[in-house]
Order: C-alpha cells, then sequence, then structure tokens
C-alpha cells in the first residue's frame, strides 16, 4: 500500500505549502541562538539603565490578562514602562498575558516574550519559540535596530498567509516569491554562520521535486539534494510542527473574533476531510482535534451563526462537529 506520505507530497499544492513552512522551521533555527543572545544584552542593559528594575522581584503575583495590564505593582509598572520604551510600535496589540513579570528581573526570554504574538505563556525558553514569535520579537524590540523592519514584515506576512491558507495549500508562483523574501532577510544576518548556511538549504527545499518514491517494502526512500539530504522522517516532522501551528493559529483566531467566520468553517471541514485521508497524521494529532472541537462545540453553544465574508449571519448546522473517527 502506498504510503500516505507520499500522496501527501505529490500534491503540488500541499507540497508547496509544507516546503513553505520547512522554510520558516529553518529561520527559526538558524537565528534562535542570536536573538537569544541578543535578549541576553537587552536585559542587561535594561537592569543597568533603571537601577529599579534588579533590587527585587514582584512580591504581589501580578498577572496581565490577554492585552490588558493595569492592574501592577510600583516594580512591575517600572519593567512595563522600559519595556514599552524599546517597542518598535507601542499602537500594536501588545499581549501582556504571554508574560508572568515576576520572572522579568531574573529571565531576559520572558522579557522577550512581551514582544511576541498571541500563544508564548507556556512556552518556557527560547526553544519553544516558532518562527512566528522570533520575526515579531526581531521586528519589535529596538535590540534589533540593525535590521531593516520591512524585510522582516514581508516574512511575517508570508507566514500568516500560510496559516490563513483555508486548503494548506499554495502556488509554486507563491513559493518563489517567499523564497526570494525569505533570503532577502537572511542578507541581513550574515554575520550569523547559522543564517549563511540556513541560505543554502532554503535553496534546496524549494527547488527539489520531493517525489517519494517507494521501495518493494513499502519504505519512503529518503530525499536527496545536492549535498544535503532530508529523509522523510524529518519531512513528517516539519509537517506536523506546521500542522499543529496552523491549528493553534485557527484557534486563536476564532476566539479573538468570538464568531464563527465562514472562512473559519471552511478550514475545520477541509481539516476533517484531510485527517479522514491520512490515519497516520490523525493517531498523532489528537489533542489538536480535541482543541478544535471543543472550539467549535462552545461557539456553537454561544453564538449559533456564521459570518460570510460582508458579515452577513446564517444558521451553523448542528451536524458539523470534528469528529475524531472517519
Amino acid at each position: 500500500m502506498q504510503s500516505e506520505l507520499s500522496i501527501r507530497l505529490n500534491d503540488e499544492g500541499y507540497k508547496n505549502w509544507i516546503k513553505a513552512g520547512f522554510c520558516l522551521q529553518k529561520i527559526r533555527d538558524c537565528l534562535l541562538g542570536f536573538v537569544n543572545t541578543e535578549m541576553e544584552k537587552f536585559h542587561h542593559f535594561l537592569l543597568q539603565t533603571n537601577s529599579l528594575l534588579g533590587q527585587e522581584i514582584c512580591k504581589n503575583f501580578c498577572r496581565p490578562q490577554g492585552t490588558k495590564f493595569q492592574r501592577a505593582c510600583f516594580l512591575c509598572e517600572e519593567w512595563k514602562k522600559e519595556i514599552l520604551n524599546h517597542h518598535t510600535n507601542q499602537n500594536n496589540v501588545i499581549y501582556w498575558g504571554n508574560c508572568s513579570p515576576q520572572l522579568w528581573p531574573n529571565c531576559a526570554w520572558e522579557v522577550a516574550k512581551v514582544y511576541m504574538p498571541r500563544g508564548q505563556a507556556n512556552r518556557q525558553g527560547p526553544e519553544k519559540s516558532d518562527a512566528a514569535a522570533l520575526l515579531n520579537l526581531i521586528n519589535s524590540c529596538d535590540q534589533f535596530n540593525f535590521v531593516e523592519r520591512q524585510k522582516v514584515i514581508e516574512i511575517i506576512k508570508c507566514r500568516n498567509d500560510l496559516m490563513h491558507s483555508v486548503e494548506m495549500r499554495v502556488s509554486a508562483e507563491w513559493l518563489d516569491n517567499c523564497r526570494k523574501k525569505i533570503l532577502v532577510l537572511l542578507q541581513e544576518f550574515q554575520h550569523v554562520p547559522e543564517a549563511k548556511a540556513a541560505n543554502k538549504i532554503i535553496q534546496e527545499i524549494v527547488s527539489s521535486d520531493w517525489r517519494v518514491q517507494i521501495t518493494a517494502t513499502d519504505e519512503v526512500d529518503a530525499l536527496k539534494f545536492t549535498d544535503e539530504e532530508i529523509n522523510a522522517g524529518q519531512i513528517f516532522n516539519a509537517e506536523l510542527e506546521l500542522i499543529r501551528e496552523w491549528v493553534e493559529e485557527l484557534g486563536f483566531t476564532v476566539e479573538e473574533q468570538e464568531a464563527l467566520h465562514l472562512q473559519h468553517l471552511n478550514s475545520l471541514n477541509t481539516f476533517k476531510e484531510f485527517l479522514k485521508q491520512n490515519n497516520e497524521l490523525k493517531s498523532v494529532l489528537h489533542k489538536e482535534i480535541e482543541q478544535l472541537h471543543t472550539l467549535e462545540k462552545k461557539l456553537k453553544s454561544g453564538k449559533r451563526t456564521v459570518k460570510d465574508q460582508d458579515g452577513e449571519e446564517s444558521n451553523l448546522e448542528e451536524n458539523e462537529d470534528i469528529k475524531t473517527s472517519s
């Protein structure tokens, strides 16, 4: 029986979607150490600049909620002020709920999470960050003023396009455009050895055919590039990471908008059909399936409507729940 992975990778649009996600993961991998070092420098700078910050830690257990951080103690207010002073756009939505303020005096990454998008609260340490977290940090914190921000913003837009793709597919033209923007951004980090190496790998990922050959024993052969070998297991892991991020993004978007839009419903239905055809993915995505199932039930028990692109509402059918069985 032909591998499900080979079938998925021989779908051009889906393969391009995975390739783009793989490239973004490579950006994350190559910049993670560098960004962590820069944030350690930034944290040290804040402590040296404002003597109040390092004197003690918050004893009131101040707890921001989402984008709100209004009732803060004197010490947390000082931290909040300094963090905002170094934000490149204070008019943007800031997810204070990403952080535990009592950790700010001793943990540089807890400060970094203020400059990141939603969903970082339970991610302890840089190794848990995704590409979106790093890119938004670089874009929002003036510690990275040496980087041309528009180049970062272009990759953030590519990542958002990827996450908002209803059918988890992109065209070859879109992928090539994304590749060009990634390589332009990496030029800003030529002093980072890992970034120089990533440049070559990303070129190879995009240009490779990625057609999987099945042996007589139904095993998937390795995918070989010029002088880089990526096996099917690595591709499968990258695929899982991308799907999990896609599901998480869908959940965040629906929760923030507090309504199930037609686009979201289409995404949910697409995902259900996708899982029916790919049992090997369904067997390892229990958490993500349950998250969407819970979210859908919550929305239906509240606003039993679906909004289309023009804001028009229609009834939401009761039989649209996500099921883990085919």
